[in-house]
């Protein structure tokens, strides 16, 4: 039998909550402690701290360090990949500070490789700067050990941020509303507390878990993105989902990204029935290190043409002592699996990996809300444009986070004036688990619609289909968040598909073909081309938030 209950939780009060723990708000905190080491902060991870995307990147920061290299060509490489809606001085201002990032990451403990940069698609000289295969690994490592040091900082652990708390501005020049807190669930406890704050940190991450095959972690489901829109944020660029080439293709692995990093050193493409190279028909003077989207296309083709779920991965001509200690870890994983990459061929699979769009910020994080700002792949702020070039999130994360404290910290000494009560959650909700079940299958057709759909390729007439399967789910998933009671599954879920319609969305508005935007009854690239803009009109009936 069904029962009521309440998940009315605590009430707290920080100087600044920041949800997500990868590296982008990592190096948030850390800044910010050096200049204001007063400061009590929150740190709010789905999971546990270790759970995130950054955690598991393999390949690199790209940056310029070389005496044969220039910011002006890492410039120019990045405005290709992002094929002409990369925004120029975002770009710049963000790249000339990356050689410092680099420093920033030594100085905190980061023992990069010495022996050689790496050399990924899209980029024109040598300049990742790698841990092995496992950069984000080593990174993240090192900055959250000296973040659980800090006694400033309190990490909720298996806390999922509901919805933001916002009130209206006595300024709207500036901005028509401020953000002051947050609604967020403490899964463990099943109550719904209260943060309040002087500043709002949004580094989430992106919105893998919308496609059936994704190289992203399970948490990874649009969480800040969906909160910033429902609260009158503008988004950017959503239709520009990038798909990584090379994910594994294998059933106890199925989210195991084979780094580019790989392609650099010379591993090549090859059919899954011809067993022979076929990049020379995309792109053949690039061959497999062309942009990401050019080889993820190919890819697609590749195993529409042959009806197979796969093509392979051919790195069997370099030695496999080479292969151990500059791939260490992809090594020690595949042999685990039963693949030897210096003898057996690896079965691969485009998967989404990085949102290029999301809340639209500056380069330091500010949103249209006051007080509330996005850092790293929650963020859209042109750096990518519609294509983001290998190596070019990690040192993103840094350069904002750096700039995205100088910018907020003069909120920490200005109080909040609260305007209208704040009021606990204390909605009354039903515990019914067979319907929690059921609701929870909207996961795999979900996932499935946007595959097909909305996915590598894209007709007006599957996305129009897409839009109406999502809009029926979404007011499903709807009517159950608020007549059930509030897990985390239901939180993301309805996040996701709000996220799944926003993409639809946008991908139809956007008649061409540039960049991860490929539309087959659009192939064609206008020489002009705008950013896309989307907004919740808060004061409509019909608004989709």
């Amino acid at each position: 039998m069904d029962s009521l209950i309440s998940q009315q939780g605590k009430r707290f009060t920080f100087d600044v909550v920041i949800m997500g723990g990868g590296i982008a708000g990592l190096i948030y905190i850390l800044e910010l402690i050096k200049q204001k080491p007063q400061a009590r902060i929150a740190l709010i991870t789905k999971k546990t701290l270790a759970d995130s995307n950054s955690l598991h990147a393999q390949g690199g920061l790209a940056s310029v360090t070389l005496p044969i290299d220039s910011i002006d060509s890492h410039v120019q490489d990045t405005l290709k990949a992002g094929d002409g809606l990369s925004d120029p001085i975002a770009v710049e201002k963000i790249l000339s500070a990356a050689p410092q990032a680099i420093e920033q990451l030594k100085m905190y403990g980061v023992q990069f490789d010495c022996d050689e940069l790496a050399q990924e698609g899209g980029h024109s000289k040598r300049r990742i700067h790698h841990v092995g295969d496992y950069t984000g690994q080593a990174v993240t490592q090192t900055l959250m050990d000296t973040v659980r040091r800090l006694s400033q900082v309190h990490i909720f652990e298996y806390h999922t941020a509901v919805n933001l708390i916002t009130q209206s501005t006595p300024h709207p020049s500036t901005a028509s509303s401020e953000v002051i807190g947050a609604y967020v669930l403490d899964e463990q406890k099943e109550k719904i507390h209260v943060f309040l704050a002087k500043i709002i940190i949004l580094a989430t991450g992106g919105a893998g878990k919308v496609y059936r095959y994704t190289s992203n972690q399970d948490i990874a489901t649009g969480d800040g993105v969906a909160m910033a829109y429902r609260a009158g944020a503008r988004l950017s660029n959503l239709e520009f989902y990038q798909f990584h080439p090379t994910v594994l293709y294998h059933h106890d692995r199925n989210n195991f990204l084979i780094t580019e990093a790989l392609r650099g050193e010379g591993a090549h493409l090859i059919s899954p029935v011809t067993h022979e190279r076929f990049m020379q028909q995309y792109a053949p003077k690039k061959m497999e290190l062309a942009t990401r989207d050019i080889v993820a296309r190919a890819i697609f083709n590749e195993i529409e043409h042959h009806e197979k779920d796969y093509v392979y991965l051919d790195i069997r001509h370099r030695d496999k002592t080479y292969l151990k200690k500059r791939f260490p870890s992809i090594f020690k994983t595949l042999s685990e699996l039963g693949i030897n990459m210096s003898k057996d061929l690896i079965p691969v699979v485009p998967a989404a990996h990085y949102l290029c769009g999301g809340i639209l910020t500056d380069i330091a994080g500010k949103t249209d809300i006051n007080r509330l700002y996005a850092i790293g792949e929650t963020a859209c702020t042109g750096l990518h444009g519609a294509n983001r070039l290998a190596s070019n999130s990690l040192i993103e994360n840094i350069v904002m986070a750096n700039f995205a404290v100088k910018e907020s910290i003069h909120f920490l000494d200005q109080p909040i004036a609260f305007r209208q009560p704040i009021s606990d959650w204390n909605s009354q909700s039903v515990i019914d688990k067979r319907r929690a079940t059921q609701i929870n299958a909207h996961w795999r057709g979900l996932r499935g619609e946007m595959t097909s759909y909305a996915g590598i390729i894209r007709t007006e007439a599957g996305l129009k289909d897409a839009l109406r399967l999502v809009s029926a789910r979404k007011k499903i998933i709807e009517n159950c968040y608020w007549k059930y009671s509030i897990t985390r599954d239901l939180i993301e879920l309805r996040n996701i598909v709000l996220m799944a319609e926003l993409i639809i969305r946008s991908a139809l508005k956007r008649r061409e073909s540039r960049g991860g935007h490929y539309r087959e009854d659009y192939p064609n690239k206008p020489i002009q081309s705008k950013p896309s803009i989307i907004r919740c009109n808060l004061s409509s009936r019909n608004s989709p938030c």
